[in-house]
């Protein structure tokens, strides 16, 4: 660990923690904060911390997604979405005055394809024109 900077810390703690069972992470986190504190280094754990986001997203594409529907996804829908976005924590929600479609939201992007958001465009752009 010595000369690393945090954001290749972050990264080496990703990629030794990727695909583990909660068991082995469990222990490989104990290791790698023991390893921080016997080298002098725990007071860097914070700026780690930040860097982790960062460096699961340039492992796996995403880190956070979550989709609001107007309809529960099927399940073969999730699926994909779960093979799509490997490691990434997938939150769902319903929300019926979508009316359909669905509200994606991946990390800090936003992709608003639901009828009610369609609606409100359409309404904006004609409004804009009278």
């Amino acid at each position: 660990m010595a000369g690393f900077t945090n954001r290749q810390l972050a990264d080496l703690l990703v990629k030794e923690c990727a695909g583990l069972p909660r068991s082995e992470l469990v222990k490989t986190m104990k290791s790698f904060v023991e390893e921080l504190a016997h080298r002098g280094w725990i007071c860097r754990w914070r700026e780690i911390e930040h860097e982790i986001h960062g460096a699961w997203k340039r492992k796996f594409g995403a880190a956070n997604v979550t989709i609001v529907s107007a309809h529960a996804l099927a399940p073969s829908l999730r699926k994909s979405i779960e093979e799509a976005t490997p490691g990434a924590d997938i939150v769902e929600r319903v929300d019926e005055r979508l009316m359909g479609g669905a509200v994606i939201r991946i990390d800090d992007r936003r992709i608003d394809a639901s009828v009610a958001g369609t609606l409100q465009r359409l309404k904006q752009c004609l409004e804009k024109s009278l």
